[in-house]
């Protein structure tokens, strides 16, 4: 089997593609081979530069990849194999495309990507995103925060957090804290959680260019407990993915009326709120206009997701039946 990954720049892309081949290894045995699509317009020439000898006859071709700007490419170069050399190419989707999604002929997408339409018959669902699970024994006295930033889904109030962040720390004193941003989390609350965190001797804040950010999945891995800020969809999926409690952390005010945002994405944070897959961080408003914070625990009897593993299954399955 020879599989041809069309790649974005994407990181939410490239890690769920990854987490889902280092998973198809396992069981079978396959050529690996890149591609980036980076460029605006990916031409013929690009294909033809691909595929410049035949593929092997007694090899099944696999075109996968996910995001906007690489589906496209997957479907032309389905169609130039056929024309050039008259071999058959799988052409699968992860994630879901908006356009042509019925040319693949199979779509690996997310399950609130089809929570109020019909199923398609080449498409897969899974939860939430790909993650690699992992199975480890947690560090009982480490926990970890990881904050996003500005995003199209949620309104980040800085200040907001920043209480909630202060809550946390005196909630929990017995643990120590790692405590993550990323690109998106504006410089201004970066200040404010390092002159807070000098409050704090059990905490640590490690910004995403510094060398030590490279211990994030390792503490994701380990940590008993793992609060992250509901704007990082994928890393809440891959924080359940792994043992020990997670916790969203509200960003927004009580009083925040929603006026932007994919729907579908706060109503698969909500579904993993009432499921009790997650706890919660929240703002309640008393009587006279107290806003005072709360935390609400995750059920004792979570176990890891394991999404990625299924979809494997599914796709070798396919892959199998196809001649």
């Amino acid at each position: 089997m020879h599989i041809y990954w069309f790649k974005d720049s994407k990181t939410g892309h490239i890690k769920q593609v990854d987490a889902l081949l280092n998973e198809l290894k396992k069981d079978a045995k396959f050529v690996l081979t890149h591609i980036d699509c980076l460029e605006k317009k990916f031409r013929l020439k690009n294909i033809e530069s691909i595929f410049k000898e035949p593929p092997k006859t007694n090899q099944k071709i696999i075109l996968i990849g996910a995001g906007h700007g690489v589906y496209e490419n997957i479907l032309n170069s389905k169609k130039f194999l056929i024309k050039n050399f008259n071999m058959q190419a799988i052409a699968i989707a992860i994630l879901r495309p908006s356009r042509k999604l019925k040319s693949f002929d199979m779509v690996c997408a997310p399950q609130h990507d089809f929570s109020n339409r019909a199923l398609p018959k080449n498409v897969t669902t899974f939860i939430g995103s790909l993650a690699q699970p992992s199975y480890s024994t947690i560090d009982k006295n480490q926990a970890m925060i990881a904050i996003g930033g500005t995003s199209k889904h949620y309104k980040f109030d800085g200040d907001l957090l920043l209480g909630q962040l202060q809550f946390i720390l005196s909630m929990y004193q017995s643990y120590e804290f790692k405590i993550f941003n990323s690109r998106r989390t504006p410089d201004s609350i970066n200040l404010k959680i390092e002159e807070e965190l000098r409050k704090h001797s059990n905490a640590q804040f490690i910004d995403f260019n510094s060398m030590e950010s490279k211990s994030f999945q390792k503490s994701l891995r380990q940590a008993a407990l793992k609060f992250v800020t509901p704007d990082s969809v994928n890393l809440t999926f891959e924080s359940l993915s792994t043992p020990g409690k997670t916790y969203l952390i509200q960003i927004e005010t009580p009083s925040y009326r929603r006026i932007f945002g994919s729907r579908k994405i706060r109503e698969s944070m909500n579904k993993l709120v009432q499921s009790k897959q997650v706890g919660v961080v929240s703002l309640v408003k008393k009587k006279g206009g107290i806003n005072v914070s709360k935390i609400e625990n995750p059920s004792e009897y979570i176990e890891p997701l394991a999404e990625v593993e299924k979809l494997a299954y599914s796709i070798i399955n396919f892959i199998n039946i196809q001649k």
